[in-house]
């Protein structure tokens, strides 16, 4: 990423923070305001269709789906990943499906990213190709955390993204969350005690 990413991210934080009261409700806001900065951020060009298409339907099949997605973003011209933006304030519980929906139907996404603005949770398919995973591999909240996932963000970068990384990313990270969880439940005294 770039030379003062960390820089970036926390200008960009505090951006959210100012802003997000004043969007809050409102999902077409929180997109411009909120979201849309931060893929800025990273080097893509909202404005350049051959980059970013916004409402974008991922529809085929009978049983289309009415809503598009909103934004498709591409690499070297192939759809990379998929954006789902709800307003500040909304929770995101419930619409992993919607974004799961958009995932299955392009072939070529490997990331789906669904967020309020504030609340950021990223996905891949490690389960099964296609198919998007029922639990994200990274999560971001700009409200309450004091890092931020550097990692995640600097493998999102325009100049560096790579399905592969991101796919090995979330390998790891997946592992590692089975292994604390394993170490905890060893680490847990017995009932009997």
């Amino acid at each position: 990423m770039m030379v003062n990413a960390r820089e970036l991210i926390e200008t960009y934080v505090k951006r959210v923070r100012e802003l997000a009261d004043h969007v809050r409700g409102n999902e077409q806001a929180t997109k411009q305001s909120l979201v849309g900065p931060f893929f800025t951020m990273l080097g893509y060009d909202l404005t350049d269709p051959r980059e970013c298409l916004p409402e974008y339907k991922a529809d085929f099949g009978k049983e289309r789906s009415s809503k598009p997605i909103d934004w498709a973003f591409r690499n070297n011209g192939v759809f990379a990943f998929f954006v789902e933006v709800k307003e500040v304030g909304r929770k995101l519980a419930g619409f992993d499906e919607q974004l799961a929906d958009y995932f299955a139907k392009e072939p070529s996404v490997k990331l789906g990213i669904l967020t309020n603005g504030v609340q950021w949770r990223f996905f891949t398919d490690l389960t099964n190709p296609n198919v998007m995973d029922k639990e994200p591999f990274a999560k971001w909240d700009i409200f309450n955390e004091e890092s931020h996932p550097l990692d995640v963000i600097s493998l999102l970068h325009k100049s560096q993204f790579n399905p592969e990384l991101i796919r090995a990313y979330a390998q790891r990270q997946r592992a590692q969350n089975l292994l604390v969880g394993e170490i905890t439940k060893l680490l847990e005294p017995a009932p009997e005690f």
